[in-house]
């Protein structure tokens, strides 16, 4: 069974939270098995409805007329006892019928049962939800395994990984021998990645990396039938923004070029296209910034974005297999500089940390830039090749009196390493930046109104 972040925070709101939950996320990400598991541990019995599979169960539970007539109706599909103060109700694929969060007041009030729900979010529309209830709903987003659980799965001890984060904090070298073994761990995610279902091939075929591919090819075609399935009149204009994103990454500067889904395209008429990628849990957007400034959201120019795919094995499943080889072997042909950047911001969203990076015609471009707790702001440089000393833009901003930034990031292949005021990390440390470096995280239960995502009829 891989372990998941997500259990401890189900297990924390199981203790300490009177709420029903939401958890949400793209497709194939693990979010119904880890629910599961984590009812079978923790609850005498459970009821499962998964609302895409069981259309009788949708329609029964939509047009209940009060709370007990709910739980009368629900009680008619669970395959076992209901039992008070003992039992989780899971309904899986809540966006397939997101009025029936509407009665989540009324049951969370009747106390009997606790309740969790969980949607994909891939292939979806926004749609208000008639009566969302606000007060009476913990949410939370889940994401691919990140490295860190990545780790846990192929045998990581955590005291070790304890140990890389307190030499990242303490800004000490990390033992060498553990940095190389850490370093063909990294090298090795970047071709699996975090879909569990790869995760599982990986270690079920012992390290056949063919199978992981075809694996992720397989996940790759699902959300491309998803788009056309689900996208509705924008299916050829989004389903073009998911086909163009490798190439997007690796051309130029990395960011997306709106012509490139079409010469008439632009971004005021298809903003909704990036979005849709974006709020389905599959694509990572970027916005540039003119100004390290905190806060980031203020000067964010959402015009100039890169798109990265939210899972980075899927994107290189994508790319020729020589290049998943040469990351594993780490060749230093071709340019993985794509790859890595992807990696990273998979890292940075995992510790929901929003997503910016920093271009000036005169100081250059850093590839990421985060809001720190205090107030200021931190440039991050990914660096896939070995002259990773040299870091001409984040040595500009450093450099500004105006800006007043204390420190820059740079992770690369180095060990812990503090040059002056930028602290070289290794590639694989960036599972703890946020707690290393001190960032600011979004807050994954808003105060407004969650908006539902609803399948297009």
């Amino acid at each position: 069974m891989l372990k998941r972040k997500i259990t401890q925070q189900l297990i924390d709101w199981k203790t300490s939270s009177e709420k029903a939950m939401l958890v949400t996320g793209a497709r194939q990400i693990g979010k119904s098995y880890a629910i599961r598991e984590f009812a079978k541990q923790e609850y005498q019995t459970y009821v499962e409805i998964n609302l895409y599979d069981n259309k009788a169960a949708t329609k029964a539970l939509l047009t209940a007329s009060s709370m007990d007539d709910f739980l009368s109706r629900l009680s008619l599909f669970a395959q076992t006892d209901m039992i008070p103060g003992n039992t989780l109700i899971f309904i899986d694929e809540v966006q397939e019928a997101p009025d029936i969060m509407t009665m989540v007041k009324f049951l969370v009030q009747d106390g009997r049962f606790d309740y969790i729900f969980s949607g994909s979010m891939l292939g979806t529309e926004f749609k208000g939800v008639r009566s969302y209830p606000v007060g009476y709903v913990t949410k939370r987003t889940m994401r691919p395994m990140d490295f860190e659980e990545f780790c846990w799965a192929i045998g990581i001890r955590e005291a070790t990984l304890e140990t890389i984060r307190q030499c990242c904090k303490n800004k000490s070298p990390i033992d060498e021998a553990v940095h190389d073994a850490m370093m063909r761990n990294f090298r090795t995610y970047l071709v699996v990645g975090g879909m569990p279902d790869a995760v599982n091939a990986f270690l079920n075929s012992n390290g056949d990396l063919s199978a992981v591919r075809r694996v992720q090819s397989d996940l790759n075609r699902q959300y491309r039938h998803d788009i056309s399935q689900y996208a509705g009149s924008r299916t050829l204009q989004v389903r073009e923004v998911f086909e163009q994103l490798p190439a997007q990454l690796t051309e130029g500067n990395g960011r997306f070029s709106v012509t490139a889904i079409g010469e008439n395209a632009r971004y005021s008429r298809n903003q909704k296209d990036f979005v849709w990628l974006s709020d389905a849990g599959v694509a990572l957007k970027t916005d540039c910034v003119a100004e390290p400034k905190s806060p980031l959201k203020r000067g964010a120019q959402s015009p100039k974005f890169k798109l990265y795919q939210s899972d980075t094995g899927m994107l290189m499943a994508r790319y020729p297999t020589t290049t998943a080889q040469a990351a594993y072997l780490d060749d230093r042909n071709p340019n993985l500089g794509a790859i890595y950047e992807n990696f990273a911001a998979q890292e940075l969203t995992a510790q929901r940390i929003p997503l910016y990076y920093y271009m000036s015609k005169k100081k250059g471009e850093v590839d990421f830039i985060a809001d720190t707790q205090d107030d200021s702001v931190m440039p991050i440089e990914v660096k896939s090749g070995r002259s990773y000393m040299t870091h001409a833009a984040i040595d500009a901003l450093l450099a500004n009196p105006e800006y007043q930034l204390k420190q820059g990031i740079v992770v690369s292949r180095s060990n812990v390493l503090l040059q002056g005021n930028v602290l070289n990390l290794p590639l694989y440390a960036l599972w703890c930046l946020a707690d290393v470096a001190g960032l600011v995280a979004e807050d994954d239960e808003p105060d407004q109104p969650f908006t539902m995502l609803t399948q297009t009829v």
